[in-house]
């Protein structure tokens, strides 16, 4: 891990670790506008509040932009000690300067004792440094540079001499002096001085202050913060009354740039800085007094600015504000002044409110400003920052010796540390410093602070004095069961997220993405291209939840990135799309989405519609809000079915009121409104004869010009799409069938069909009832039907439907809607019964939706047959990819859990806490880094995979490939998106690469590391160049326990480095011709559940007698002759599939297991007399069929007892196997209880026949439901 990825805590700023407390308390108040609380404000008009908040917002802003610029400016003790470090270095000394010191010992000539004492001053190196020495500064021979500990002076008494007299002895008294003991450094004071001298500290500050004032950057930022001050002080003016609107105008105009006559301040002869008088016409002089409040007022003339000051200035807060104004040089002088002239006893306590004298006079005076006042502003802080620099750091040449003993005691005489005021240097001088230096300290740890709420950074400050630059800390990345405080509970918004900027260094950011808004104003001709993206001036923009946002793609990780409008150097977001226009910030978390987000998000053609029609969508099409977040989370495009239904409802839900034969063709005109279409349309409608238009276009949409291109000519789609599309012809006649039944305006005979059979098997409705639909009249022909009992009949005609009530002499009310006339035609005791009590048709549509979405798994079958799902099943079975939920919604909300779950989206709690004790053995109670370091390592993992990814599906044009589609699925792998659900409910995560055309060359290059050991499924479907499995590929899949190889170029069983776990292989459709060798290799895998080879020119069948786990075999369309070894020692096999052989005979000795040949289907138009004959022998002697599976008669069986079991047995062979049509037939479909009762009837009838039985067997199985019996 590189340094920069260090989770270390960053140190404070060398200031702001000697910052007093009176010091954070003033950054943390300049952080907090006091106005916000003010009863004035708070009840002053919204829209003059808002105008003041955005002008705040405006100088907080400018204020963050200038502490950006100023990165670097150090503080005059931190530049002096670096400095002194170094020249000390270079002398051989390696010291702490903080216990450094020059020990000065003057000899003092007593004359009243005739001797010499001693006495000394100590002083800490740097501080002596700052202020210089003199070129013949002489040093006693007692000095020295020693460290403070080895400094020890003791009081001492002397004996001093007096003479008396001549004859007499001299008079000996006491004389205080001192004894030094002192282990010097190998430096004399003397060297120091001249190494002080040569360094030069003040003039090397001067020089490094004058760096930032020649910087265009830091003018063009220091000039907007001036200019941003001064509108927020027109604002809170204009708020409070204090100016008038004309004088708002002057001031607009003079922030504009224009000229207007503006004059500097001095009191006392002493010129204050950023104090400003502003003519404003008739309004008089306006009075900027930057710190104070109100910062801005107007007064007549001269004298009334003075009256303002004068009774400002009698308050204590408003004299400490004002010594902002006033050089640190001239302080002392300024304020004897005012005391004199202002307070009454001349002698108040300075903290105290003063009374005003009699004579009160400030002695004001005015000196005009030529050209930018702003500009003005900016020349006369830089040099007064140099002015009071020098103060502290004295340069060479300006070094005097009476000067400094004089400032020392003046600094002294106030109780002020001159290394405490180098320390806070720039944020003390002036007035504006002070915020922009807090907003540095927040760049330290926050990005995009400046966009938040002031008691939020507030509260960032106070954080910060308590616990430094701890990320870890400020952003509550805590390890579990520590004792640590969760400092940013009360922060409001979201969660702090830990991002890296382009710099390496690590911040803490909000996740709020309003500050990232574009105002760019977009031509509204413009039109999206395929991923969503409008390129206008050769920038990207996107809308993204109802917002405008620019990006820009990295290339290095081929990802689109957010743009800041304002900053450039400003964190990016990056950003995640399905590539058809669902974009999301890679933040956020589609687990928190509420459906009608979920859908929205999937792009803006979704943004327009209701939740009302975005609930009936998802009931339509059996979309649910966690398959929405699972597709999110893949990057997978919108389901085409879903933006078609939502159309199709609010075009449906505006129609007029009308016939339905009306309706009908409202809508189409609407929907589909009657146009040529493009070639590729009408090719795929022919095709796929269900589709409509609008539809059609959809699908096609996806194609790249080159895809389009080859359809219209050839009639291939690429793999993915042409999957989508039989998905959606296979889906529609069921969502159509569910539209009719949300808007009555779309209902069609599925519809019917589907209510009827919906009141067939809905337990809760009235079975003693007999609901008939009949066309035309009371008597006409019968549609549909369901129960018996009390006739109720319901009409349908051209113009809709309606509730037969008996012979009426005036018509009955007709209705589109089918339900409410199902409704108005029952009894009214029935609809008592049943909980209706407006026959509007809301209560039947609402029960008939509940069943239908509890039982849409069978609801196609049920309708269409099983061949509407054999497909779907038969790809399950052999290793398909079903839609699958989310684990449930974690309850862990805090910071480190949400950090990992940005990597991992879909980690359940036990999963995060598993990995955080991963390292709990190593975990110190009192470091908390840990858990921040594997996250930063995780992260830096990630965004390595993202740059290899990249670099490997870069295009190339003299091998063009389709590597780029396989990096989403990688990612998603990587983040554990994936997942495979299993029948029982369990998960697999699994790694998605079918169907992208990939090679043996795209394998071994791809870039995986030892991050997948987690990989349990693979799929490789669908790459019809793939001959073979690199070994650097499958060796990173230790754990694999599926792999699915269908539809692609093998031929022989590919060879893992981990077969031991391998539960699951599907090489279905290859190109194997079974051999020793593919033997061999099987045997590799002894734990094998499932084992799918067919459509594979095997010839010879695999021996799997050393198999017996094998649960589900396939070996259908192998071109076998003879029956596999090991199928009697298959213990628990569920699915032995062996259709389509050519098998010539059983085995001599043949027999298998019950458990074995129940699940055999041998079925094939290749078999001929001979082993037809062995099987119906083994049959008559085994009851067993060898052809069919038994699970094939399954759906005959529910709710079955022991008669039907020996009903069933005494049935010929033959005719149970022709008895399986009936499922794909009527009754069945619709109404599958009724037939079912109605299907055992029958074969009870054919059964106790008599002599008749015979010939009621001899006729057509399929044909059960139309004999007369």
């Amino acid at each position: 891990m590189s340094e920069s990825n260090s989770v270390s805590p960053k140190t404070l700023p060398h200031w702001a670790a000697r910052a007093t407390a009176r010091q954070w308390q003033a950054l943390k108040h300049s952080q907090q506008p006091p106005w916000e609380t003010q009863d004035w404000f708070c009840n002053a008009p919204p829209d003059l509040r808002e105008t003041v908040a955005a002008s705040h917002r405006r100088l907080v802003s400018a204020q963050a932009a200038l502490g950006r610029a100023m990165r670097g400016l150090e503080q005059v003790a931190e530049f002096a000690e670096r400095a002194v470090q170094q020249g000390l270095q270079a002398q051989g000394l390696n010291v702490d300067l903080k216990a450094c010191e020059l020990l000065r010992v003057e000899q003092t000539w007593q004359w009243v004792g005739l001797r010499y004492v001693y006495s000394h001053q100590r002083e800490n190196i740097v501080r002596t440094a700052l202020q210089n020495f003199a070129e013949d500064e002489v040093f006693s021979s007692q000095s020295a540079i020693a460290l403070s500990k080895d400094i020890h002076i003791t009081p001492v008494t002397v004996t001093g001499t007096a003479p008396i007299g001549m004859q007499v002895p001299n008079a000996q008294f006491p004389i205080d002096s001192e004894r030094y003991q002192v282990t010097p450094l190998p430096l004399t004071p003397a060297a120091f001085a001249v190494m002080m001298r040569a360094l030069d500290l003040g003039s090397a500050y001067q020089a490094h202050l004058q760096r930032y004032f020649d910087s265009p950057a830091v003018k063009t930022h220091m000039l907007q913060v001036f200019k941003a001050r001064l509108q927020m002080a027109a604002d809170l003016a204009v708020l409070r009354h204090l100016i008038s609107g004309s004088a708002r105008d002057d001031l607009d105009r003079l922030l504009q740039g224009e000229p207007l006559p503006c004059w500097r301040l001095s009191l006392f002869g002493t010129v204050l800085y950023e104090v400003m008088l502003i003519d404003l016409g008739q309004a008089g002089l306006g009075v900027y007094l930057p710190s104070h409040e109100p910062a801005l007022r107007s007064c007549k003339d001269l004298a009334a600015v003075h009256e303002a000051l004068v009774i400002l200035l009698l308050e204590p807060a408003a004299r400490e504000a004002f010594a902002g104004y006033v050089a640190q040089d001239q302080r002392g002088h300024f304020f004897d002044m005012l005391q004199q002239n202002l307070d009454a006893t001349g002698n108040t306590p300075i903290d105290s409110p003063w009374e005003r004298g009699v004579d009160a006079d400030l002695r004001p005076a005015r000196q005009a400003i030529e050209g930018d006042p702003f500009s003005d502003c900016y020349a006369r802080h830089w040099a007064r920052l140099q002015h009071e620099a020098s103060l502290l750091a004295v340069p060479t040449a300006q070094f005097d010796a009476n000067a400094r003993a004089q400032r020392l005691a003046t600094w002294e005489g106030r109780g002020w540390d001159l290394l405490n005021i180098a320390s806070f240097f720039v944020p003390a001088v002036g007035t504006f410093m002070l915020a922009v230096t807090a907003c540095q300290l927040l760049d330290e740890a926050f990005e995009g602070y400046e966009a938040w709420e002031a008691g939020d950074r507030h509260l960032a400050l106070e954080h910060i004095e308590s616990v430094g630059i701890n990320l870890a800390l400020l952003g509550g990345f805590a390890a579990a069961g520590h004792a640590l405080p969760r400092l940013f509970g009360k922060l409001r918004g979201k969660a702090l997220q830990e991002v890296r900027g382009s710099d390496g260094t690590f911040r803490l950011w909000n996740q709020d993405l309003a500050p990232y808004r574009s105002n760019e104003a977009l031509p509204t001709q413009l039109r999206p291209n395929a991923l969503g993206q409008y390129l206008h001036d050769g920038r990207y923009f996107i809308k993204m939840d109802g917002h405008l946002y620019e990006q820009r793609l990295e290339p290095s990780l081929s990802r689109w990135q957010i743009v800041h409008p304002e900053r450039a150097d400003a964190w990016q977001p990056p950003l995640e799309h399905n590539g058809q226009g669902a974009w999301r910030a890679q933040h956020e978390q589609p687990g928190d989405w509420p459906l009608a987000t979920l859908v929205k998000r999937l792009g803006e053609p979704f943004e327009a519609f209701t939740a009302e029609h975005i609930q009936q969508a998802c009931d339509v099409t059996g979309i649910d809000a966690d398959s929405l977040r699972d597709l999110h989370l893949r990057g997978q495009p919108a389901p085409p079915l879903l933006l078609d239904v939502l159309q199709r409802l609010r075009i449906s839900a505006e129609c007029p009121s009308m016939n339905a034969q009306d309706a009908s063709q409202w809508f189409e005109q609407r929907y589909s409104p009657s146009m040529s279409h493009a070639p590729g349309v009408d090719r795929l409608l022919s095709t796929y004869p269900r589709l409509t238009p609008p539809l059609a276009r959809q699908l096609l949409g996806r194609l790249e010009a080159g895809q389009a291109l080859v359809w219209e000519q050839e009639g291939a789609l690429p793999a993915s799409i042409r999957q989508s599309v039989e998905q959606v012809h296979s889906e529609l006649p069921l969502v159509r069938a569910l539209e009719g039944l949300v808007q009555p305006a779309l209902a069609n005979a599925d519809t019917q069909r589907l209510l009827f059979s919906a009141l067939d098997a809905m337990p809760d409705w009235a079975a003693d009832i007999r609901l008939e639909l009949r066309a035309g009249n009371p008597d006409g022909p019968i549609l549909a039907h369901t129960g018996v009992g009390q006739l109720v009949r319901v009409i349908k005609s051209s113009q809709g439907y309606e509730g037969f009530l008996g012979e009426r002499p005036a018509p009955g009310v007709v209705s589109i809607d089918i339900c409410q006339a199902i409704e108005q035609a029952l009894p009214r005791g029935r609809r008592e019964l049943l909980g209706i009590e407006h026959t509007d048709g809301a209560h039947l549509r609402h029960r008939v939706m509940t069943w239908a979405k509890a039982n849409r798994a069978n609801l196609a079958p049920r309708l269409y047959g099983q061949r509407s799902q054999r497909l779907a099943t038969r790809g399950w079975l052999r290793g398909g990819q079903p839609l699958e939920p989310l684990p449930a919604a974690p309850r862990q909300t805090s910071s480190l859990s949400a950090a990992y779950r940005r990597l991992y989206p879909t980690a359940t709690d036990a999963e995060f806490a598993d990995w955080l004790n991963e390292g709990e053995d190593e975990d110190n109670l009192h470091d908390i880094s840990t858990p921040t370091q594997r996250l930063r390592d995780l992260q830096a993992r990630l965004e390595n995979l993202r740059r290899d990814l990249a670099q490997w599906a870069a295009p190339n044009p003299l091998r063009p490939h389709q590597r780029h589609l396989a990096v989403r699925p990688v990612i998603n792998a990587w983040r554990r998106v994936s997942r495979t659900v299993l029948d029982g409910g369990g998960r697999l995560y699994s790694l998605e690469l079918s169907e992208l055309d990939l090679t043996h060359e795209d394998l071994a290059s791809l870039p995986l590391t030892d991050d997948f050991n987690h990989i349990e499924h693979l799929s490789l479907r669908g790459n019809p160049a793939l001959s073979q499995l690199p070994a650097a590929f499958h060796q990173r899949f230790p754990n694999l326990r599926r792999l699915l190889l269908g539809d692609c170029r093998f031929d022989h069983l590919p060879r893992l480095a981990f077969g031991q776990r391998l539960r699951w292989l599907d090489v279905d459709r290859n190109r194997i011709t079974w051999d020793a060798t593919d033997q061999t290799t099987l045997q590799r895998y002894p734990g094998l559940a499932v084992l799918d080879l067919s459509e594979n020119p095997l010839l010879v069948a695999p021996d799997l007698r050393l198999h017996p786990g094998i649960r589900s075999l396939f070996l259908s369309g192998c071109s076998l002759t003879e029956l596999p070894q090991g199928l009697a020692q298959l213990t628990e096999p569920l699915t032995v599939d062996l259709t389509d052989n050519q098998f010539v005979q059983l085995p001599d000795g043949f027999a298998l297991p019950v458990q074995v040949a129940d699940p055999l289907s041998m079925e094939s138009r290749w078999l001929a007399g001979p082993i037809l004959s062995q099987i119906e022998a083994y049959n008559e002697i085994h009851d067993v069929d060898l052809l069919v599976n038994e699970a094939d008669y399954t759906d005959f069986f529910e709710q079955a007892g022991p008669a039907e079991f020996a009903l069933w047995r005494r049935l010929p062979l033959q005719y149970r196997r022709d008895l399986r049509a009936l499922l794909e037939a009527e009754p069945f479909l619709t109404y599958p209880e009724r037939a079912r009762r109605e299907f055992w009837r029958r074969l009870a009838v054919i059964d106790n026949a008599g002599p008749g039985r015979q010939a009621l067997l001899e006729q057509p199985a399929e044909g059960l439901f139309e004999l007369d019996l």
